[in-house]
């Protein structure tokens, strides 16, 4: 089966809040199935289905047994298409069209990341596209991904100052993304050959089965990935930071040998 062309898209850089108009717009006459879009868009049919189970396109009119998508379902695949482009993976994606909903936060936050975005805009353009945070159809900033977040601004601890640890944390994020895209492909090709079941289920009936085991896979990896990098910096985090602050101190001062200088 041949895939389907890709349509040109334009040139010109698409804003968040542009995009957020657009996938807002209400539609036109229902009438196209899956395939007929697919060709429309220059996007696969499975790609289709793997969004609307993200939640990041609405469901298609059901007419009989037939499903149907409109005008403003090819807008919404434009708007992800011009993004994807832009570099913007489905996480920052689903956060900018406010397919994920973050978690309520202070009103104290919401004003510290509206001025972030002010004043440091590409500090905050990096960490939207990395999910962290998004913004509302009213442009409001908000909070996407809190735990990351909340981790970066604990660092007040060791008394560094919120735009530090933000950067630190965009960067971070930076450095981990090709590490991420390594390790899911191989883990995930891993386990598909550790346990062939997986791949080949006998209880699909349907697309949307087929989503819905490719959704929790998906899940699964993550929640594995997580748990095995957390254990993993963990076990070796506690000897690094104690020696990188160590070399960091004075070279005046001696912790070990000091000795208390009676004058009286």
């Amino acid at each position: 089966m041949s895939r389907p062309r890709r349509r040109a898209l334009p040139e010109a850089t698409v804003t968040i809040d542009e995009m957020t108009t657009v996938a807002a717009t209400p539609g036109g006459t229902a009438g196209y199935t899956v395939e007929e879009l697919a060709r429309k868009v220059g996007m696969s049919a499975r790609n289709i289905r793997a969004h609307q189970a993200r939640r990041l396109l609405p469901p298609p009119v059901r007419r009989g047994r037939v499903a149907l998508y409109d005008d403003s379902h090819v807008r919404r695949l434009d708007a992800i298409l011009a993004l994807q482009r832009q570099g913007f993976n489905l996480v920052s994606i689903e956060a900018m069209l406010g397919a994920r909903s973050g978690d309520e936060v202070p009103d104290r936050l919401t004003a510290m990341l509206q001025r972030l975005a002010t004043d440091r805009p590409a500090l905050a353009h990096a960490l939207t596209r990395h999910g962290v945070i998004g913004r509302s159809a009213d442009g409001t900033v908000r909070t996407v991904r809190p735990r990351p977040l909340r981790a970066a601004l604990e660092l007040h601890r060791v008394r560094m100052g919120t735009v530090p640890a933000l950067q630190t944390l965009s960067e971070v994020l930076d450095s981990l993304r090709p590490v991420a895209d390594e390790l899911v492909a191989a883990v995930t090709a891993r386990m598909l050959a550790l346990a062939p079941e997986v791949a080949h289920g006998g209880s699909r009936s349907s697309w949307s089965d087929l989503d819905r085991e490719t959704l929790m896979l998906t899940q699964g990896v993550v929640g594995l990935l997580t748990e095995a990098f957390r254990l993993a910096v963990e076990n070796q985090a506690e000897a690094h930071v104690a020696e990188l602050l160590e070399n960091h101190l004075d070279t005046g001062l001696c912790l070990e040998d000091s000795s208390v200088i009676d004058n009286g």
